[in-house]
């Protein structure tokens, strides 16, 4: 067996590359998982509309609830590299639109986060300084 430093960190990288994957495939099961979810919720709400005699909008929601799930069933199909591949050639393709995209998937994720530690912590929103909290106390002042 060769340990030099070269097949070493050959081994190393493969082991990082291994994990990385894994990882991605797990937020990617998750995310398909969410969006099904999602889509499900939406559908589900169109039979309120239906109900209340909206069936245009109804059907406009239930199209859009179908357009999430074929994404997520898309999503599902394809492995990790193959969407790292399909990224890659968006951002060749049309770089101002995948520039956005990742802006808006980047707000995204901030905003899940910072709600998902409001929850963790049990903290309310208007003790983190936000403009609620400033607005709050300017009208208990005046």
């Amino acid at each position: 067996m060769d340990h030099t430093p070269q097949t070493s960190g050959n081994g190393i990288a493969d082991r990082v590359r291994e994990r990385a994957s894994a990882q991605l495939t797990t937020q990617k099961e998750r995310a398909t998982d969410g969006l099904g979810t999602i889509a499900q919720a939406v559908r589900q709400s169109t039979q309120q509309l239906r109900n209340q005699q909206h069936e245009t909008i109804a059907q406009y929601i239930e199209q859009a609830a179908d357009q999430l799930e074929r994404f997520s069933t898309r999503l599902k199909e394809k492995n990790v590299s193959e969407l790292l591949n399909d990224a890659q050639q968006l951002a060749r393709r049309q770089p101002a639109l995948f520039i956005g995209g990742a802006f808006a998937v980047g707000l995204l994720g901030a905003r899940f986060l910072k709600s998902s530690s409001d929850r963790e912590t049990g903290s309310p929103r208007f003790n983190r300084g936000t403009m609620t909290d400033r607005t709050f106390a300017t009208r208990e002042i005046y």
